[in-house]
Order: structure tokens, then C-alpha cells, then sequence
């Protein structure tokens, strides 16, 4: 087969497939939680400053299931959380309706 022959893909393709790997994929995706127990778990999480990691529905601005790992902080003037991440480098803004699934995170030594 010549070169000229091959498959060949447009440059669209290709970042396409590049950014996509920049964010993996949820592997694990839990069931939906009571939402009494979000909020059990989520007081914990805020109170002790436990590391969590939060799995959350589907909302107007993505189309799948997202995860998102750090502290949780309750916003003073609303319903939404704010989750820093380890490095405190990033912040996420969560609304509590929104989420999913809630799980404290154990660090490996």
C-alpha cells in the first residue's frame, strides 16, 4: 500500500483525541445517594476537613457524570459548595442539588 493510499484524518481528529485524554474517564460510576445522606456526609466532610471526592449529576453545562477531589467548604450565602483541590490550585463551585455520590478519600502512605 503506498503512502498516498493510507487513511488519512484531519488535524481535527487529532486534537479531538489529544484533549480527550487530558481528562480521564470515571471508571466507577456509584449509584445515586439518599440526599439525607449527602447531607450527613457532607457536614462530616466540611466540619473535619476530610479530603472527599464528589461524583456529580449531569448538569446544563456538561453532558456526563463529572468527580471532583479536594476539601469541602459550605458557601455562606447559598446552596453551593466550594471544593479546593490538594494543591489549592484549583476550586471548584458545586451545587448541592447536584450531586451525586460523596465518599471520603484515603490517602496511600
Amino acid at each position: 500500500m503506498s503512502r498516498i493510499a493510507e487513511n488519512r484524518h484531519s488535524i481535527v481528529h487529532y486534537l479531538k483525541k489529544g484533549y480527550g485524554s487530558l481528562f480521564p474517564s470515571i471508571t466507577n460510576v456509584h449509584p445515586q445517594m439518599p440526599k439525607e445522606q449527602i447531607a450527613t456526609f457532607l457536614k462530616q466532610a466540611v466540619k473535619n476537613r476530610y479530603p472527599i471526592v464528589i461524583q456529580v449529576n449531569p448538569t446544563s453545562q456538561s453532558d456526563s457524570i463529572s468527580e471532583f477531589t479536594g476539601i469541602a467548604y459550605l458557601s455562606p450565602k447559598s446552596t453551593q459548595v466550594i471544593i479546593k483541590s490538594d494543591l489549592q490550585s484549583i476550586t471548584y463551585l458545586i451545587s448541592a442539588r447536584d450531586i451525586r455520590y460523596i465518599r471520603r478519600l484515603y490517602k496511600r502512605k
